[in-house]
């Protein structure tokens, strides 16, 4: 058998050994729930309170943010940097997509409709940053959902941050694109 065989043979017993624990020990437990919630719950706010005149740039937000947080998400576990026992379905089992499509970008987006000058703008990210590396993340260690492996809260905080810059230099760019376009129409 070659290598890459043998990989194979072996990420298939992987997928069905997951799937079983997904099955008996993951779905409906009070974690599993948590993640429902924190799918929906998210979402209601969002739309409750997003300025609905501004709706495809602050959608735009979430959108970028949403991606960049599932990529990042799957390079950590990939990296083995950290873990998530608890998946919201036995697809995402190197995500925390609960997270990464709801929490985070609500909060980017509530920021960013919130704050619209450069310096309350860095302020409140840098607030949230710290907040979500070391108050959000040990929530979700505490329910277990999240473990560290080879990671520190601290090492979060610049990520969070250049997110938060990133996402605002491409909607200016974008804004400026869109006016200048209209300038010539």
């Amino acid at each position: 058998m070659d290598r890459f065989q043998k990989i194979e043979k072996t990420y298939n017993y992987l997928r069905k050994l997951w799937f079983d624990y997904w099955t008996k020990d993951v779905v409906f437990t009070y974690q599993w729930w948590f993640e429902i919630f924190v799918v929906i719950f998210p979402l209601f706010l969002w739309w409750r309170f997003v300025d609905k005149t501004r709706l495809k740039e602050i959608s735009l937000v979430g959108l970028i943010t949403a991606g960049i947080a599932f990529i990042l998400d799957q390079i950590g576990t990939s990296l083995g940097f950290w873990i998530y026992p608890y998946t919201l379905t036995p697809l995402e089992r190197d995500e925390f997509t609960p997270a990464d499509l709801s929490i985070v970008p609500f909060i980017y987006s509530m920021i960013y409709q919130r704050f619209p000058t450069w310096k309350k703008y860095i302020l409140a990210i840098i607030t949230y940053a710290f907040f979500a590396s070391y108050i959000g993340e040990n929530i979700f260690q505490w329910l277990g959902i999240y473990k560290i492996i080879k990671w520190n809260h601290l090492y979060s905080v610049p990520f969070y941050i250049l997110i938060g810059i990133f996402v605002k230099v491409v909607l200016q760019k974008v804004n400026s694109i869109e006016s200048h376009s209209k300038g010539k129409e």
